[in-house]
This record gives structure tokens, sequence and C-alpha cells, in this order.
């Protein structure tokens, strides 16, 4: 099978970036790594950046692809959620759902237009990390809030007919999450984390439908 991708590109944020990954692939990079078909090699772009929200995403997606597309079809892979419903020296998330919601919205739509399009859906994080006082403030995680995004964005594929992947109540139930949790920082998985996500996109089926010979 011959497919119709030169390259793909990757958006997100720290989780698709890979913080903490001590390979410095991430799940991109592990679940791309070696992929070849046909003899052609696939330029895979990591655009995830630490702290990144759906308006931060959604401000710089487009030109990102523009500035690295070369007038050759890619794949848009989004992952994104966890930073929109994460509270940030507030008492409100960083985006709101609606609006979460609205900005993916904007963002699958346009992308759509322009070539096949995957989503995947914000991961848990292990609670007793709050309150988490970082460099540039105090956070609050909760993966209830976390869970509201992911099954509000799994309604608005559907309503798209984008394909979306939902891999936060599965992990949050997960000895094996739970675990790479607490190897990285709690928010960031250690390696294995990396690679449980890799192996849940690589085996998911519109992922196969694309790759799998």
């Amino acid at each position: 099978m011959t497919i119709p991708f030169d390259r793909i590109y990757f958006f997100g944020d720290s989780i698709t970036l890979g913080f903490n990954d001590s390979y410095d692939l991430g799940w991109p990079g592990r679940v791309c790594h070696g992929m070849k078909n046909d003899g052609r090699d696939i330029a895979v772009y990591n655009l995830g950046i630490n702290g990144d929200t759906s308006d931060d995403i959604g401000l710089r997606w487009h030109s990102e692809m523009m500035a690295r597309s070369r007038d050759k079809n890619g794949l848009l892979v989004f992952a994104f959620g966890f930073n929109d419903a994460a509270y940030k020296n507030s008492d409100q998330p960083q985006v709101e759902l609606e609006q979460s919601v609205e900005n993916a919205h904007k963002i699958m739509s346009q992308a759509r237009s322009i070539s096949t399009v995957l989503w995947i859906g914000p991961t848990p994080l292990d609670e007793t990390v709050n309150p988490h006082d970082s460099h540039n403030g105090r956070w609050l995680m909760y993966n209830k809030k976390i869970a509201e995004y992911d099954r509000a964005y799994a309604a608005l594929a559907s309503q798209l007919k984008i394909n979306y992947l939902s891999i936060c109540e599965e992990f949050l139930l997960s000895q094996r999450y739970k675990a790479a949790l607490i190897s990285g920082d709690k928010v960031h998985p250690g390696d294995d984390g990396y690679a449980m996500i890799a192996e849940s996109v690589a085996n998911w089926v519109p992922w196969k439908a694309l790759f799998s010979q």
C-alpha cells in the first residue's frame, strides 16, 4: 500500500514534545520510528510546545505547517487539552471548556479542509503533585476536569467526522501508566508512559489503516 503522505505534523503540548523522555522521542517519535513505505522516507515533525493550550495551537499550527510543507501533502495530528483544563494562578481553567471546544472546532474544520486529520485526546496525571509550583506559577490539575474536556472533544470529533483517540480514562485506570507517572514528574510520564501512548496510537484502527501494510 502506498500512503498519500510525505510528512506528518504533530501539534501539541509537552506530552507531544516528550518532556522527561530520556530518548527525546516522545510518543510521536516512538510511533514513527523507522517508518518507511515503499522505500520512501516520511518526514516527521514534532511540533509540541511546553504549556501550549488550544489558544496557542490555534494561532500557530497553520503557519508552522506551511513553513515545512514544501508543497508536499502531510498528515495533521493534534493532541491538546491538558493545559486548557489546568488551573494556573486562578480558580478558573486556563481555557474554559466552551472556548476550548470552539477553538478545537476552528482548528479541526480548517485542518480537514487541507488534509487528513487525526486527533489524540489528553492524558491524565498523578494528582498528588497538586499544588504544583513551577517557575511560572502555581498549578492545580484534576483528572475529572481533563476527562470532561476529553468527552467534549470526542463529541465534537464525532460531529465533524474526525477520528479521535480517547486514552484518558483507560490510562487513569492503568497501573502501568500510574507507575510511568511516578517515574516521571507525576504530570509527564517517564519513558514507558510515552511508549504506552505510542502503542495506543500504533494499534488504533485509523492509524493502522493509513500506515499498516
